[in-house]
């Protein structure tokens, strides 16, 4: 991997810089509470609203409500 693209990639991870993916952009909050369903852009092991203990990310969510 030469320094552009390893760079690039940790920028993509960061979330800073020019996006590619449409899907990306759309989601602002890619984590969602099972029990209260608050959202946040971090994953966090304890919800800081209720207590829980099931933050979850969206797009598991998403996966396992279509199949």
């Amino acid at each position: 991997m030469d320094g552009k693209a390893a760079i690039g990639r940790l920028l993509t991870l960061a979330g800073v810089g020019p996006r590619d993916s449409p899907r990306e952009t759309e989601q602002s909050t890619p984590y969602a509470c099972l029990g209260c369903g608050a959202t946040y852009e971090v994953q966090y092991h304890v919800c800081p609203e209720c207590g829980g203990f099931s933050v979850e990310s969206q797009t598991e969510r998403r996966d396992t409500q279509t199949n």
